[in-house]
């Protein structure tokens, strides 16, 4: 899964817009984390962002959105609509052109929905570069290809002026932000290979600057070779590839523009690269020591169980955790425990339902410390029952104290389950289990994380 950084940025949608398409209902997280409030979402659901976004720049609004979502709008029904919608804007003034652009690309990304991302990633190991840099901020993304046509021509007359030929393609830097709608900085750069006598301060005063990248002893790179409008599919099969293949990013990304004359070459305008390199540095995750087996000092792998349907009663809390909450609601509970009349006396139930009924805000979540009972006829005052579905699970195991649950969570949801080929349910459901083995406290102790999965 995503982080809503990460898939704003590779959706080009700000975290904002993501949060406003959250309290609608149209595009929900698969998972928010109880510990951080961190919002999940998985690649897959591109497809239905690019849906919304495309029938939002139709001018529907969004209430029309939702409806037309309901209905399952077809993907050729979709693109019908968006080409009478094209046909349309090709008609207007000149300050329509920026809005007809963005509905030709989602058309394309729409094409292409359920293509498998069939991108080849390599990991290289790159060496330090020298390079000439430049910046400037687009208004828009509808001004990001002018923007980057005049740094290139800023670069191509410093490097000129400094007799100076390009050492490697020209490339474009992006730093590991959630993506902006307005005032968009764009950093362009070259590689170049200085003279005898060159320095930093020859380029003092000038709006470019020396700069010298590091070495990065893993850069995991995929080729593009579409159009430039589908390039989020090979960032799309970089972060599926990371993802499963236990790796984060770890420094900004690149776009090589890979020219067909040699990086020498007078340039073309970039828009015309025929090869586009993506490359992200990465480090492998880092695995929590709760997730360590006690006895052999390895990575603990998933058990897939399934578990039938069952009740319990319990403490509810609605909330994102931010003052510990919950862990004060297991004191109470504990206090309370005897008064629930209870079928199985081996377990205690973390319950955590991630979709709630009825008004919340972003990143709340229902967590019920419970036990298993027979029926709901016998709820203690104050307490609640609930019913938990039959599901499949994987089946983690936290080791040692409570400290770093956050962080237990963090690496299932955002690397394990990828890794292991799994695919959280749809009801965005986990559970806690307590046995025997829980000792509060104690670096000794185990408990039991189950991840509900298609």
């Amino acid at each position: 899964m995503i982080k809503i950084g990460d898939f704003s940025k590779l959706a080009h949608v700000s975290i904002k817009t993501l949060h406003h398409y959250d309290d609608l209902g149209l595009l929900k997280p698969v998972h928010v984390d109880r510990y951080s409030g961190y919002r999940y979402y998985e690649i897959g659901q591109l497809s239905r962002l690019n849906r919304i976004l495309a029938l939002k720049d139709l001018g529907l609004s969004l209430e029309q959105v939702t409806e037309l979502l309901r209905e399952d709008l077809s993907t050729a029904g979709m693109r019908g609509m968006l080409r009478l919608k094209q046909m349309d804007l090709a008609a207007h003034v000149e300050e329509e052109q920026a809005r007809l652009l963005r509905v030709e690309q989602r058309l394309r990304q729409l094409e292409m929905d359920g293509a498998p991302l069939h991108n080849e990633v390599a990991v290289k190991d790159v060496p330090a570069q020298m390079t000439l840099v430049a910046q400037i901020v687009a208004a828009s993304e509808a001004a990001l290809l002018p923007a980057r046509a005049s740094l290139q021509t800023l670069l191509w007359n410093h490097l000129e002026l400094a007799r100076l030929k390009p050492a490697t393609p020209w490339f474009a830097l992006f730093d590991d932000l959630p993506y902006r709608e307005t005032d968009l900085e764009l950093t362009l750069a070259v590689g170049v290979d200085l003279r005898s006598g060159q320095r930093a301060g020859d380029w003092q005063d000038t709006p470019v600057r020396l700069q010298e990248l590091p070495a990065v002893p893993a850069m995991a790179s995929v080729i593009h070779t579409g159009d430039y409008a589908t390039l989020p599919q090979a960032y799309a099969s970089l972060y599926a590839w990371a993802q499963s293949s236990g790796y984060q990013p770890a420094g900004s990304y690149r776009e090589l523009y890979l020219p067909e004359a040699g990086v020498s070459a007078t340039p073309l305008p970039l828009s015309q690269a025929g090869l586009i390199e993506v490359q992200c540095p990465v480090v492998k995750a880092s695995i929590p020591i709760s997730l360590y087996s006690d006895k052999k000092g390895e990575p603990m792998q998933p058990e897939i169980v399934n578990r039938p349907a069952f009740k319990a009663i319990g403490l509810a809390y609605v909330g994102r955790n931010e003052h510990g909450e919950i862990g004060q609601m297991w004191g109470r509970f504990n206090e309370r425990a005897n008064e629930i009349a209870r079928t199985n006396a081996k377990e205690a139930f973390g319950l955590c339902f991630s979709t709630l009924e009825g008004p919340a805000r972003p990143g709340e979540f229902e967590y019920v410390a419970s036990f298993e009972v027979a029926d709901e006829k016998s709820v203690p005052a104050g307490m609640v029952c609930r019913q938990v579905p039959a599901y499949k699970y994987a089946v983690f195991t936290h080791h040692g104290r409570l400290d770093n649950l956050g962080e237990t969570y963090q690496f299932i949801y955002n690397t394990a389950l990828a890794q292991a080929g799994l695919k959280p349910h749809s009801d965005k459901f986990d559970m806690e289990v307590y046995d025997k083995d829980f000792i509060f406290g104690s670096d000794a102790s185990r408990f039991y994380i189950y991840v509900a999965v298609e």
